[in-house]
C-alpha cells in the first residue's frame, strides 16, 4: 500500500505532534520536581542554623557530662582507694577494744559476722558485721559511739544500731548497751 504525499505529510505532523506533546509534559513534570525541590531546599537552608545551634548545644552540654563523668570517676577511684582491702575482724576487734577502754567501758561481747560481698551498682564491697555490748556510765557511752565515727580506723564503718539500756536508779547496775557496726570494704576489680 502506498501513501500519498498528503498522507505522509499528515502522519509526519501526528508523529510531530505526539513527539512534542511527550517532550512538554516530561518538561512540565521536570519543572514541577524542579520547584518542590527548591522549596524543600529552602525550607532545609532555613532549618539548618536552628539545627546547628542545637547541635552545638548538644556536643556542649555532652562534654559537660563527660567532664562530669571524669570528675566521679576521679572520685570512685578515691573512695575506693580509701576503702581497706579487706576487714579482717581481728584487727577491728583490737580497735574496738582499745576505744572501749579508752572511754572506759568494759566489753561484754563482741561478736563478727563472716564477711559477705555486697554489690553497690557495678562496685562489689565486702561487709562485715560487728555486734558490741559494752557496760558503763552513759556519758562513756556516748563518748565511745562518737570516737567510733570519728576515728580513722572505721572511715568505711557505720554505726547502725545503738541501743542503750539504762537500769532503774535503785538497781546497782551499769547501763549497758549494744551497737551494731557495720565495716565495708572495697574488693577490687
Amino acid at each position: 500500500m502506498r501513501l500519498s504525499r498528503t498522507a505522509w505529510l499528515i502522519l509526519g505532523i501526528g508523529i510531530l505532534v505526539i513527539a512534542l506533546g511527550s517532550l512538554y509534559t516530561v518538561y512540565s513534570r521536570q519543572v514541577s520536581e524542579q520547584q518542590e525541590l527548591a522549596a524543600s531546599l529552602a525550607a532545609a537552608q532555613a532549618r539548618l542554623p536552628q539545627v546547628i545551634s542545637a547541635r552545638q548545644a548538644a556536643e556542649a552540654e555532652l562534654t559537660q557530662w563527660q567532664d562530669k563523668l571524669a570528675e566521679a570517676t576521679s572520685l570512685l577511684a578515691k573512695s575506693q582507694a580509701q576503702f581497706p582491702e579487706s576487714a579482717e575482724s581481728i584487727e577491728y576487734d583490737e580497735l574496738l577494744f582499745d576505744i572501749a577502754d579508752a572511754c572506759n567501758l568494759e566489753v561484754m561481747s563482741l561478736t563478727a559476722s563472716e564477711p559477705r560481698d555486697k554489690k553497690v551498682e557495678d562496685v562489689t564491697y565486702i561487709v562485715t558485721s560487728f555486734d558490741l555490748e559494752v557496760k558503763g556510765e552513759v556519758a562513756h557511752i556516748l563518748d565511745f559511739i562518737s570516737e567510733l565515727a570519728r576515728s580513722e580506723h572505721f572511715t568505711s564503718a557505720t554505726v547502725e544500731l545503738v541501743n542503750i539500756k539504762v537500769p532503774e536508779p535503785a538497781a546497782k547496775e551499769k547501763p549497758t548497751a549494744t551497737i551494731k557496726l557495720v565495716a565495708y570494704s572495697y574488693q577490687g576489680e
